[in-house]
């Protein structure tokens, strides 16, 4: 058994030392979590285990970083809430992460004594960075501007078929988005398409579906203005991704025409995804949205006075 000198020795060695541990978090699930803890031991305990007491060393976990979408998904943070009543689920519903972390503290203190160690987590905490509400800055940096080069890499190939980026078995993660997501990207070639079509939706709440119709022919020349659409695109639909997320009302059967540009979320994924391709290109935000009114009508089917009222509606925040 570690003795109570020893205790104190551990606990000061490893102090704010930060730990990682990959393993389970849900039953049954084949996806591992990726976090970094602490831990500091308190005490010692008489446990009883298999019909005789044993001491149990008492350990103090505190998580400072969930990496992955699924252990911020369950631990669910908000401000109201702080995480849940995760603890009580800890030692139940969410067994096979506490049995793991379990073991993996109990190996780490195996290294000071010969002697077998019991050990269990007795208390649970949250040491997290402060929470900051995602916008399209964030994102931008780095999931649209990946997305867009991993769509770019295909479409450089000028050949049409259906993709699942950023490839088969993977999905995007990334630390500042709250959420994985995938790409299921379709290529079509048509020969007498002057310029490129671009559609795209988000069909499920971690899918944006993304087709692109495009002339082989002309297909260099409208690379500039390829990729400038597929910054809103993306933006825009990662940030309906983030409306799913947050469980507000973006599933529901949409209304037609102008009712459909009018929606709340809709408008708001507008202005994030007509932002991002302003800063992109460097013209006015209004110009922006005045110029993709005007170059996409067989897309949005409006007439002018309807796209008068739309515009006006992205302008005022």
């Amino acid at each position: 058994m570690i003795s109570q000198n020893l205790i104190e020795k551990i606990n000061e060695l490893v102090g704010n030392k930060t730990f990682k541990y990959g393993g389970e978090l849900i039953p049954g699930s084949t996806t591992n979590i990726n976090i970094e803890y602490r831990f500091k031991i308190t005490g010692v305990k008489k446990m009883m285990s298999v019909g005789e007491y044993y001491d149990y060393l008492l350990i103090n976990v505190t998580i400072t970083s969930l990496n992955d979408s699924l252990s911020r998904l369950v631990f669910g943070f908000d401000e109201k809430n702080k995480h849940h009543n995760f603890e009580a689920m800890f030692k139940t519903q969410l067994y096979p992460f506490y049995n793991g972390l379990n073991q993996a503290i109990a190996s780490y203190l195996r290294f000071f004594d010969d002697d077998y160690v019991r050990i269990t987590i007795d208390n649970l905490n949250f040491d997290l960075p402060e929470s900051k509400p995602i916008t399209e800055s964030r994102m931008s940096r780095v999931a649209v501007r990946t997305t867009v080069k991993d769509v770019v890499y295909k479409l450089k190939d000028g050949k049409s078929g259906n993709f699942r980026l950023p490839n088969n078995d993977d999905e995007y993660i990334f630390t500042n988005l709250p959420f994985s997501y995938t790409v299921d990207l379709t290529l079509e070639i048509d020969n007498e398409l002057e310029g490129y079509k671009t559609t795209a939706n988000h069909a499920d709440n971690d899918v944006i579906e993304l087709l692109i119709r495009f002339n082989p022919k002309t297909l260099k020349k409208n690379f500039y203005n390829i990729i400038g659409e597929l910054n809103d695109i993306i933006a825009h639909e990662l940030e309906h991704l983030h409306q799913y997320f947050k469980g507000e009302d973006v599933y529901n059967e949409p209304p037609e025409g102008i009712e459909y540009y009018l929606q709340p979320q809709e408008i708001k994924s507008q202005r994030v995804g007509f932002r991002r391709l302003a800063k992109l290109r460097k013209l006015p935000y209004k110009q922006v949205i005045q110029d993709w009114f005007d170059t996409h009508k067989e897309t949005h089917d409006l007439n002018d006075e309807e796209v008068k009222i739309v515009i006006n509606t992205l302008l005022n925040k």
